[in-house]
């Protein structure tokens, strides 16, 4: 590694102190015995320090060890994030105050040994000796865990481990939605770190004697390689659909990535066999349609003739890993032509499923909005947009955001870099109409008058508004106000309805009214 290369990766290394601290501490929880032996450490580091602290309690004495405390910490931190002329400096510094201790503090190293401390102590206390088992207590902690964590690491694995569900019963398969992979922290030393993978690993979901319905089960994870700890899981627990298994044919269909050499690009490949039967849960298959093979590019020139084992992919592009397909693996012929122009296309959102009941997809916004392509110029001629994968929206009942991948056409790849679009879902409250009949209020009656008849004896009232609000709409919930201020004498009388009379629930808006009008027989009290 050169001196660049390690200043570079000075942000990486500052994240390793902090795994090595943070990773001890998770790596003792749930251990008694582990804490045990931690806490007898801490108290007996804690009280030697206090008897030195005690001993060269004076202003110029603390500060003293304070310079060999910073330098410590530098010695510590220049060598994890490797800054060689910082730990060369630490450690002349830390000799030097090393050596020069019992020159400096002749005449405190006798107290050390004798309970007569305080007779050759010829300045006042700099600490009290709360402060003196306080400071003791916390260099204790810090020094007793970061030794004890150094070598080690404690931090999440950067790739999610494959649920897989276990002793299904015969015929039946799992799914696990959208939920494919957890998420794992492990402890491990820093040499077995580097090493490490998903595939170390296996996350399983025991659903024995379940039938086909849908449980809430744990997660069991296992190590398959000895001295890693696993601190923790999430999810801990999973939704898991138990539903029969069935089988379909699909067309199989090639994902690319990377990019071939001499500006070429791939042609329609051709397949052998074309259509494969896949096998897997029923609500899985039912939106599925392709078997896809992926084919990494890395700058080839030649014509590719190769098997590739075939995945069923989600729109996310993650393998759906309940889906198993036969044959396992086709042989596809791909050739490599030249490029055409550069082309910036539209991205068109596709969804598959329907929102909860009540909604509907208000907008789907896509971010880029546009992605430039290549390929050759006979596809490109007629290329407008680029569709997505389909974005699962079943059941949907909030706004979301989420992450989706291209379906781009066979011999079309992507020119700019864009791996990975970001779909906004906004859903609306779907708005429906209902009927309903007002309560009727009289607005300035005189005392002396009072209301004997109203024809009609009712108003209906057609409203409009979201279906979950309406749907427990009653009658009586809006208000009609007729204004009877002007009429001071008994009589009958016409009051012309008008909107604003009206007073109606958050959220409902006033499509139309009948009558127009009714009449008003006032009679004298």
């Amino acid at each position: 590694m050169t001196l660049d290369t390690r200043y570079l990766n000075l942000g990486g290394d500052i994240q390793t102190l902090k795994d090595i601290w943070q990773g001890w501490l998770q790596f003792g929880v749930g251990d008694t015995t582990r804490w045990l032996y931690f806490s007898f450490d801490i108290l007996l580091v804690a009280v030697i320090l206090y008897l030195i602290v005690r001993t060269f309690n004076s202003r110029k004495n603390i500060n003293y060890f304070s310079l060999i405390g910073l330098a410590l910490s530098l010695l510590v931190i220049s060598a994890y994030i490797t800054l060689p002329g910082l730990h060369v400096l630490a450690q002349f510094g830390l000799v030097l105050l090393v050596i020069g201790l019992p020159l400096y503090l002749d005449d405190r190293w006798l107290g050390l040994f004798s309970n007569k401390a305080s007779l050759t102590n010829s300045e006042p206390p700099y600490l009290n000796s709360f402060l003196i088992g306080f400071f003791s207590l916390i260099g204790s902690f810090l020094i007793v865990g970061l030794v004890s964590g150094i070598g080690a690491k404690t931090a999440e694995l950067p790739s999610g481990v494959p649920l897989v569900a276990v002793n299904l019963p015969e015929g039946m398969a799992a799914s696990f939605g959208s939920q494919v992979n957890t998420k794992i922290i492990v402890s491990a030393q820093n040499n077995k770190w580097k090493s490490l993978t998903a595939d170390n690993f296996s996350a399983t979901v025991d659903v024995a004697a379940r039938g086909e319905g849908t449980y809430d089960l744990p997660v069991k994870l296992t190590s398959k390689i000895q001295d890693v700890t696993i601190v923790r899981i999430n999810p801990s627990n999973v939704v898991v659909t138990v539903e029969p298994v069935i089988k379909k044919t699909v067309t199989v269909i090639a994902k690319f990535s990377g990019k071939a050499g001499n500006d070429l690009v791939p042609d329609e490949p051709t397949y052998e066999p074309l259509k494969v039967e896949a096998r897997g849960p029923k609500s899985v298959l039912t939106n599925l349609s392709q078997a896809f093979i992926q084919v990494k590019l890395n700058g080839e020139i030649q014509k590719i003739i190769q098997k590739f084992s075939l995945v069923a992919l989600n729109s996310a592009g993650e393998v759906i890993g309940s889906v198993s397909f036969n044959p396992t693996e086709v042989e596809a012929t791909i050739n490599l032509v030249k490029a055409g122009n550069l082309k910036t296309v539209g991205i068109r959102p596709i969804t598959s499923g329907q929102p909860a009941s009540g909604f509907w997809i208000k907008s789907i916004i896509v971010d880029p909005s546009v992605v430039t392509v290549t390929g050759s110029a006979d596809q490109l001629a007629n290329l407008t947009e680029i569709p997505t994968e389909p974005i699962p929206v079943a059941a949907l009942s909030s706004n979301t955001t989420v992450s989706i991948t291209l379906s781009l056409p066979s011999g079309v790849t992507i020119a700019d870099g864009t791996s990975k679009i970001s779909a906004k879902i906004d859903l609306e409250l779907t708005s429906t109409v209902k009927t309903i009949v007002p309560e009727i209020e009289y607005d300035g009656l005189s005392s002396l008058l009072k209301v004997t008849s109203l024809t009609p004896s009712s108003v209906s009232v057609l409203v409009s508004g979201p279906s979950t609000i309406l749907s427990n709409l009653a009658d009586g919930t809006a208000k009609l106000k007729l204004s009877l201020s002007p009429y001071q004498s008994a009589g009958t009388y016409s009051i012309t309805i008008k909107l604003s009379d009206f007073t109606l629930p958050e959220g409902i808006s006033l499509v139309s009214y009948l009558p127009s009008a009714v009449s008003v027989v006032l009679e004298n009290r």
